[in-house]
């Protein structure tokens, strides 16, 4: 999960970034988000998990399940068929939308996929500095709400 696109999510709910109100917004990949999450139990930490689904939602959230009994634990996967981040913003917002975002002019949702795929650093970054907002997939915008 791309941590500006996160970052942007939290700000455009709350109006301020995550770190105005002691928030970290940190992208942890594979066998370390156990390990973030195994620091954060003893500390009751609070922590918004927030992840792709890549392809099964359920196998992604029994990833998870250890940690899910922690009130202070949430996990935030996203739904649908759709396994990556750039589908599901690309569905929630449409083709013109996303065009006027990234400053584009792709004609089919496809080529717009294809370049959201391929620049994954640039596109979210186009966001995150976007004077417009988007609208989040819902799963992120579960996370960020608290």
């Amino acid at each position: 999960m791309n941590e500006k696109i996160v970052t942007r999510a939290y700000h455009d709910e709350h109006g301020r970034d995550p770190i105005a109100d002691g928030v970290d917004v940190i992208n942890v990949r594979g066998l370390s988000a156990a390990r973030f999450l195994d620091l954060a139990v003893p500390l009751a930490k609070p922590v918004a998990v927030v992840n792709d689904n890549d392809g099964d939602a359920a196998k992604m959230r029994q990833k998870y399940v250890a940690y899910t009994s922690h009130s202070f634990i949430s996990i935030h996967v996203g739904a649908g068929d759709e396994k990556i981040l750039e589908p599901q913003v690309l569905a929630a917002n449409g083709l013109e939308r996303m065009n006027e975002v990234l400053g584009k002019k792709y004609e089919t949702g496809q080529e717009m996929l294809d370049h959201m795929k391929a620049n994954k650093t640039s596109w979210a970054l186009a966001v995150f500095e976007s004077e417009q907002a988007i609208t989040m997939p819902q799963y992120i915008r579960d996370a960020v709400r608290g």
